[in-house]
């Protein structure tokens, strides 16, 4: 780290907010109804000078590429690229459908740590539906083969849980080793926000329904010798870890001088990715100063009425509440999963 320099341990860079598909479960709050501003095309010279703005600002232990879709920014070599030469592990959040072999081949050049891709089914056509983009899955499993076989272990895959696809989760992972030789994946259940408002119905899981595919997740994952990463953060009272002990669950904290920010192509920076709330721009003032400011706000100190009484408080905060602000438009409410997604 350098001497006098803010650090933040993990920066979410969206380096777009236009995406070619239409996740039914997508939870960029920009996309959630009412959100009348639409995407903009990729700019690569403001994203690249945020980037570097954002580095002289702080050093950053890990800088994750996001979006919207980030391949569809024209240099998006260049921003990974840029984001190791300042001192930051790098990993790629694509759908991969636009990732072709000499991307695999410079991004592996770079360095970059990981990437990750969905593949949400086995089914091409249950991909296909909760993508809505005809011939995803093809391009996916495509790119996400060749990943794998250009280095071992560089690829994690990523399962979105959701009552479209919890019927197979089984299947999808023993795929995941079997296709890809994956020994570790991304296991997240769906996490209300953006245009997954809209579709709720078709994609909330109960507790007991979520309980049970957790259970099925952490029994294949043993089998198979899988380290599933969960990092949707949820109450320990719907999914207790204990009971899954080969899932590694996240959890959230609001001390912002630990915990991953996000940071968008503008200068924004926001508690998390799936948080609506902006607490600054890097343009207007530091991003150490945006910090501290607000962390000294009570706003994330709140405890929602669900919470107050509850031994495992200091540890599970309530969950995702950057979900209740999309939904409630407020960070003191427990995370919309207690009341049934």
């Amino acid at each position: 780290m350098s001497s006098g320099k803010h650090h933040i341990p993990v920066v979410v860079f969206e380096v777009t907010d236009a995406c070619n598909q239409r996740c039914l479960f997508c939870y960029n709050h920009w996309k959630r109804p009412g959100y009348t501003v639409a995407p903009h095309a990729p700019d690569f010279r403001l994203a690249r000078r945020t980037l570097r703005r954002l580095l002289r600002q702080c050093s950053v232990g890990s800088i994750s590429l996001s979006g919207g879709e980030p391949t569809l920014m024209p240099g998006i070599h260049d921003l990974a690229l840029k984001a190791r030469f300042g001192g930051a592990n790098v990993n790629l959040l694509t759908n991969g459908t636009l990732l072709g072999e000499d991307d695999v081949e410079i991004m592996s050049h770079i360095g970059v740590a990981a990437v990750q891709i969905p593949v949400l089914a086995t089914a091409p056509a249950v991909h296909d539906h909760i993508t809505g983009l005809p011939g995803s899955w093809a391009k996916a499993v495509h790119i996400a083969k060749m990943i794998s076989s250009a280095r071992p272990g560089w690829l994690v895959p990523v399962l979105i849980v959701s009552r479209l696809n919890v019927h197979s989760v089984e299947d999808t992972l023993r795929f995941y080793a079997s296709e890809f030789g994956a020994t570790t994946a991304m296991v997240n259940r769906f996490n209300i926000g953006g245009l997954g408002l809209q579709h709720a119905s078709e994609l909330c899981l109960s507790r007991e329904e979520l309980r049970d595919a957790f259970a099925r997740i952490d029994k294949v994952a043993g089998e198979l010798g899988m380290t599933i990463q969960s990092g949707v953060c949820t109450p320990i009272c719907v999914l207790d870890p204990n009971e899954y002990p080969n899932i590694r669950f996240s959890h959230c904290t609001t001390d912002l001088s630990s915990r991953p920010l996000t940071v968008n192509y503008k200068g924004d920076v926001r508690f998390c990715n799936h948080s609506p709330r902006v607490l600054g721009n890097i343009y207007d003032k530091p991003i150490g100063e945006i910090v501290a400011e607000s962390q000294a706000d009570g706003y994330f100190h709140s405890v929602p009425e669900h919470c107050k009484e509850c031994a495992l408080w200091s540890r599970c905060r309530g969950g995702c509440r950057a979900a209740s602000e999309q939904i409630y438009g407020t960070f003191g409410r427990v995370d919309p999963v207690i009341e049934g997604c």
